[in-house]
């Protein structure tokens, strides 16, 4: 059985008032103003990673990636099966707006999502949105998810002019499907580590340094730290939440 450890951190960064972020690993939920990185060492079968990132307003997103989050964690089994996983993330976004004709103050309100599951055998990932999914392998850092930005906009890593997206989870008045990104690739190798984060990580640090900043690393612990001090060092002008995760031998 493999063991998997993993690092996770989530912060307002230096300019937003309020973090709208949550982060979810198997059924523990982060939210907030972190002081420091939470590890988790486990050895188990299955290891569920999510990133929500919420938009409209800090009441509004918050409510939007929590909501999100929740009802994933709920739905564990359907997303580790990709058959079921698109169909779940579906069900998700009605959810969120089921919540919205309840909540005349959450009109609106969206989210995206980043996740993966870890098992012995494979790695299922899936994201709507543009937070997103990396692996490092080789030295080589992949991108697994699918950013949904404007065509435009693609292929400027690190650069992006605007934060205008295709698709997310609510962010309407008015339901609207999604078609969820979904990914089977094998299980991590002992020694590849994989990054999911949200774009205020990615729109202040460059694919690059990313790379190098994993690579240069021993632990997840050391790579979170890192990353943040990359991020905060270039300004931090978002939200910042990540998750990385690497495989031992047990």
């Amino acid at each position: 059985m493999p063991t998997w450890t993993i690092a996770a951190f989530t912060h307002r960064g230096r300019v937003r008032p309020h973090n709208e972020d949550t982060v979810g690993i198997g059924n523990r939920i982060l939210t907030g103003d972190m002081d420091s990185p939470l590890v988790i060492t486990a050895q188990t079968g299955c290891a569920l990673l999510m990133i929500a990132d919420g938009m409209g307003g800090h009441v509004q997103g918050a409510m939007a990636s929590r909501a999100v989050l929740d009802y994933l964690v709920a739905a564990g089994d359907r997303l580790s099966d990709p058959a079921s996983c698109a169909q779940a993330i579906g069900d998700a976004n009605q959810h969120l707006f089921k919540i919205m004709s309840e909540h005349e103050e959450a009109l609106g309100m969206g989210s995206t999502i980043v996740g993966a599951v870890l098992t012995a055998e494979r790695l299922v990932a899936f994201n709507v949105g543009d937070s997103s999914c990396h692996l490092l392998s080789a030295g080589q850092l992949v991108q697994l998810s699918h950013d949904d930005v404007p065509q435009w906009e693609s292929g400027y890593f690190g650069s992006r002019r605007s934060h205008a997206l295709t698709q997310a989870m609510g962010g309407t008045s008015f339901p609207v499907p999604v078609e969820p990104h979904v990914s089977v690739d094998p299980s991590l190798a002992p020694g590849e580590t994989l990054l999911l984060c949200s774009d205020g990580l990615t729109d202040m640090v460059d694919n690059q340094v990313i790379g190098e900043s994993l690579r240069d690393t021993k632990t997840p612990l050391q790579s979170v730290r890192k990353l943040v001090a990359k991020t905060f060092a270039a300004g931090a002008r978002d939200n910042i939440s990540l998750i990385v995760a690497r495989r031992s031998d047990a």
